[in-house]
């Protein structure tokens, strides 16, 4: 039985009460149940929400988007939420769908969530790899990232003939460790469930092979090294994409799930936040400016690498800008304090992902949170307040053939990790949570000791279903504090000065009253989001004498800075021109000025 499905009962926590939403979530919900989750909240609120799909995949799934805000949504500034980015990690769509719900529920009956609501989009994409995340509720189980295109992961010339298979039918896919003293695997002498390398200088030798479970069904003495599919939704994106590499499909965003999702991006220019549920987080690891450079980008048509002019010209960027860290920071420090989480896995770069995209080439500003992550055993209090070891998440033993988003390589401190998992399993008694290793006959090691054991697929990326409320309070109640910091501009301080009869000089600030820039530095300086323009209206009978009528301006700093804009008007006086400051991510403002 997957432990996930069931409530454990064992495990308490400390309620965070938060505007909660009106019904119990602790569950996974499937690809129809989520359908149904999705639309039945939307027809219950018409008149702010509607939904749409945006693609189908492979195997006819839709991907659904919801729209959530005031009359005219699309012209407001908007935040984009978008779940299951990593097809394996279903918490991530489950908090996603959560907030859709929490905001539903809470408008017209809180002011602050109707004000927020009329006030600021929200975009929500729930699952963006249905048929990868679909393997969560299909037998036998493993944790899959792929979609379902069709691929030739071995170069063999064969498609997806080489899957996993359940060998003692239990319903999983877990690992399977072989008996041979060629082998470099050994059981870890503080737990014997748990298989670590052989360490030679240790007088350490190996006593087992270590695979997933299955057969070697094309005969190449690799084992499950070709299952169904396919391409990785967050390794197929175009910033750091790794081509030719397992799971990042054909070429950049080849996907119907990866394009539908690039082009829903630049068609919502209003787009100011980017916030997505990933183990590559950065917000309990904020991004900082890295000294080391990029290499360069080719300054001509003649540029090779190792060539003259390889040192000179602007180079690829490959950390966060410096006048955006400091927000980073900030925001980071608030998501911490907000949700009160702490010592999280660490968080390497991404490869090809989809929300170091939406920063490096969408140039938005780009959040990602690791909600949950395997506690502590001494932890009790709460199972969302996890305290984990340094690393990026729990990696287990990566034996030949096994796909991208499986086990991890091996790396120094792998076996205290799942060390403490073990413990907290055990300390939980949740039994199912671990397979314990089994002997099966297995027909490519006839005359081999073959087990069959190990974690139970999701068990280490997952919480149990009956913490889902009690993550999504905390998760909810910092995405509503993030939405509410997002750049507002007002025009001020206008003043007008009669030079002569017929000529005024006409003086506005643009002030920008929110907290992030009017344009991060990074959109700034790849030009897809749009600068504040500022437009002076002038009838026919007047003419500018100095100044420009639609100047594009600087990135305006938050909290209360501003840009002054200066202009002589020749008109009569008594006469009006009208000032309008706009930009997708802003919003638009206008005030009409008297010229006396």
């Amino acid at each position: 039985m997957n432990v996930l499905l069931k409530t454990t009962g064992k495990i308490s926590f400390i309620f965070i009460i938060f505007l909660a939403s009106a019904l119990s979530q602790n569950k996974y919900h499937s690809y129809d149940e989520m359908t149904k989750a999705i639309n039945t909240a939307v027809s219950s609120h018409k008149d702010i929400a509607k939904v749409k799909s945006i693609a189908q995949t492979y195997q006819k799934r839709d991907i659904w988007a919801i729209t959530l805000g005031g009359k005219e949504a699309d012209s407001t500034h908007a935040v984009l939420i978008v779940g299951g980015i990593e097809a394996d990690h279903l918490i991530g769509s489950e908090l996603t769908l959560h907030f859709l719900n929490f905001l539903l529920d809470n408008y017209g009956k809180v002011d602050s969530i109707t004000q927020l609501v009329n006030s600021t989009t929200f975009y929500i994409i729930p699952r963006v790899n249905p048929d990868a995340s679909e393997a969560f509720f299909q037998k036998p189980l493993y944790a899959r990232t792929f979609n379902t295109r069709a691929i030739d992961d071995d170069k063999d010339g064969k498609i997806d003939e080489d899957g996993y298979e359940d060998l003692n039918n239990d319903g999983l896919i877990t690992m399977m460790r072989v008996k041979d003293n060629r082998g470099e695997w050994i059981p870890h002498p503080d737990d014997p469930r748990i298989m670590k390398k052989a360490d030679p200088s240790k007088g350490e030798q190996g006593l087992y092979k270590l695979f997933s479970e299955g057969i070697d069904n094309d005969k190449d003495e690799q084992w499950n090294e070709d299952e169904l599919g396919g391409v990785d939704f967050n390794r197929s994106f175009p910033y750091n994409y790794q081509f030719f590499s397992r799971g990042a499909g054909p070429h950049q965003l080849s996907e119907p799930e990866t394009h539908a999702v690039a082009d829903f991006c630049f068609a919502h220019p209003n787009i100011t936040i980017v916030f997505t549920y990933s183990s590559n987080d950065n917000l309990m690891n904020p991004w900082k400016k890295e000294q080391r450079q990029g290499p360069p980008m080719p300054s001509n048509p003649t540029f090779r690498r190792g060539g003259p002019d390889e040192d000179q010209g602007p180079r690829l960027i490959n950390s966060v800008m410096d006048n955006d860290e400091e927000y980073f920071t900030y925001i980071s420090k608030e998501y911490q304090d907000i949700t009160k989480l702490k010592s999280a896995p660490q968080s390497t770069k991404g490869e090809g992902s989809f929300n170091e995209w939406a920063y490096y080439h969408y140039g938005r500003w780009s959040f990602a949170a690791n909600p949950w992550w395997m506690p502590e055993v001494e932890t009790k209090k709460d199972t969302t307040s996890a305290d984990t070891s340094k690393n990026k998440k729990l990696d287990l033993p990566k034996p030949p053939g096994m796909p991208f988003g499986g086990p991890g390589e091996t790396k120094p401190d792998e076996y205290g990790d799942q060390l403490k998992a073990v413990k907290w399993l055990d300390a939980n008694k949740i039994s199912d949570g671990f397979v314990k290793w089994t002997k099966v006959k297995h027909p490519d090691f006839p005359d081999n000791e073959v087990e069959v054991g190990g974690f139970e697929p999701f068990v280490t990326t997952n919480p149990p279903a009956d913490s889902i409320d009690v993550l999504a309070a905390k998760q909810n109640k910092f995405l509503v504090w993030l939405s509410t910091k997002l750049p507002k501009i007002s025009i001020r301080n206008i003043k007008v000065e009669p030079i002569d009869d017929k000529v005024f000089r006409l003086t506005a600030d643009i002030t920008n009253t929110g907290y992030l820039p009017t344009n991060s530095a990074i959109g700034d300086k790849v030009r897809w989001p749009r600068n504040v323009k500022l437009t002076l209206n002038l009838s026919k009978d007047q003419s500018l004498a100095s100044g420009k009528a639609k100047p594009i301006l600087d990135p305006i700093k938050g909290s209360g800075s501003q840009q002054e804009l200066t202009w002589l008007i020749v008109s009569k006086s008594g006469a009006t021109v009208t000032l309008t400051a706009e930009s997708p991510m802003t919003g638009k403002v206008s005030q009409t000025v008297t010229l006396k």
